[in-house]
């Protein structure tokens, strides 16, 4: 399942954590829980 840290728009702020346009998420939120609902996997 996806995660958050394999979209292009995750910003990692360190190991646990990024930012995705401005919410501070968990890296390993899975990506159906995305809170922008932009999630696009990584090329």
């Amino acid at each position: 399942m996806a995660q958050c840290k394999d979209c292009k728009h995750y910003k990692p702020i360190d190991d646990t954590k990024g930012d995705c346009f401005g919410h501070e998420v968990p890296a390993t939120l899975d990506a159906n829980n995305c809170p922008s609902n932009a999630f696009t996997p990584r090329d």
